[in-house]
């Protein structure tokens, strides 16, 4: 198999847009990722011909020119690589594009990794059929394993292919839609090889500070919008906070000399509190509690919380980084970029603070 088409598995795999094949063997799975990949780009139009569909509502064609807003100032203002991405529009089946699945050891925040022929070893799947997901998972459960899975409306092939505007991404608000397009045209831009933590953290940084500054950018730094979304932010960093220290009250079982059925009975009651925790010392810290009392019933789990370690790993660095530069975004992501060749990326953000 030549080198294109290696990169072209790892980097639909490796975001999770795999295909829905799966029970046929890893390499059926692989193939169905391309094929699965190259029938969404088909299947896409450009948005100048999506406006003229008389299928779509009003709202999904404001909320369409307002994409193409946003991709114009992340190429023009922000200086990141959209190149022909988000230029296409493609309706997918519900409104839904794929799932994505992770899992992990009960007795320890360690990963499930999966072997794919090619691709290497990968820490989440994608699915474009939520059947074939829960499969997968149930799977993994008798195995033993925590799960997680979550809705995909958006990915980022690294440029490699032209990304389309998908009707699923659509169903997001002004601020959701602002911070997936940069998000991913972050990914199209700086990607350390084999390092999903930093790679995330970085674009999940990016994608919410550029969102904002473009909302201040089309409707003023006083606005509504721009007001809701840096409460919006806010409520996240409380609750990732809550699960900080969720994690490390659960890692001081893990790491115990207790053997593995111990640690998985001593969790229990930590797993079992996590709800009722989170409403007594979480939720009165956050603006908009209405959005986050969905977590007061939650099943808390390592895998739900390695997804955030995954999207958030040491995320102050990149900020302070950012601010160091007096929010440049020229010169922010050449450090970003310089950081993610070198061999340790944290540590040169941190050394980069020193300077």
């Amino acid at each position: 198999m030549n080198m294109s088409r290696k990169l072209l598995l790892k980097i639909v795999l490796s975001l999770g847009m795999a295909s829905a094949v799966t029970g046929c063997g890893k390499t059926d799975y692989a193939l169905g990722a391309v094929i699965g990949q190259l029938r969404l780009l088909q299947a896409a139009v450009p948005i100048e011909t999506a406006l003229d569909d008389p299928n779509l509502t009003q709202e999904q064609r404001d909320k369409l020119l307002f994409v193409v807003r946003v991709r114009d100032y992340a190429e023009e203002v922000i200086g990141l690589n959209v190149g022909a991405s988000y230029r296409k529009f493609v309706k997918v089946e519900d409104d839904t594009l794929a799932w994505n699945l992770s899992a992990s050891r009960k007795d320890a925040f360690e990963p499930y990794y999966w072997r794919i022929p090619v691709v290497g070893m990968i820490p989440y799947l994608g699915y474009f059929t939520l059947d074939y997901s829960k499969a997968e998972r149930d799977r993994l459960v008798e195995q033993g394993y925590d799960t997680v899975i979550y809705e995909l409306d958006a990915y980022s092939t690294l440029g490699l292919l032209p990304d389309p505007v998908t009707s699923a991404l659509l169903k997001r608000g002004l601020l959701q839609l602002a911070d997936t397009i940069m998000h991913e045209c972050l990914h199209n831009t700086i990607w350390r090889e084999g390092d999903t933590n930093f790679n995330e953290t970085m674009a999940l940084f990016v994608g919410r500070a550029a969102a904002v500054e473009y909302l201040a950018h089309e409707f003023g730094e006083d606005s509504a919008l721009v007001i809701e979304a840096t409460q919006h932010y806010e409520d996240d960093l409380v609750f990732r906070n809550f699960l900080d220290e969720l994690r490390a009250d659960l890692n001081t079982i893990y790491t115990s000399d207790r053997p593995s059925e111990e640690k998985i009975q001593a969790r229990k009651p930590i797993l079992e509190d996590a709800g009722d925790r989170f409403i007594r010392e979480a939720l009165p810290l956050m603006h908009d509690q209405e959005s986050f009392q969905i977590y007061a019933n939650f099943t808390f789990n390592n895998a739900f919380l390695l997804l955030y370690v995954r999207y958030g790993e040491e995320l102050g660095l990149f900020e302070a980084v950012h601010e160091q530069t007096g929010r440049n975004w020229g010169q922010t992501l050449d450090i970003f970029r310089a950081a993610a060749v070198a061999p340790d990326p944290y540590a040169y953000l941190r050394e980069a603070l020193d300077r």
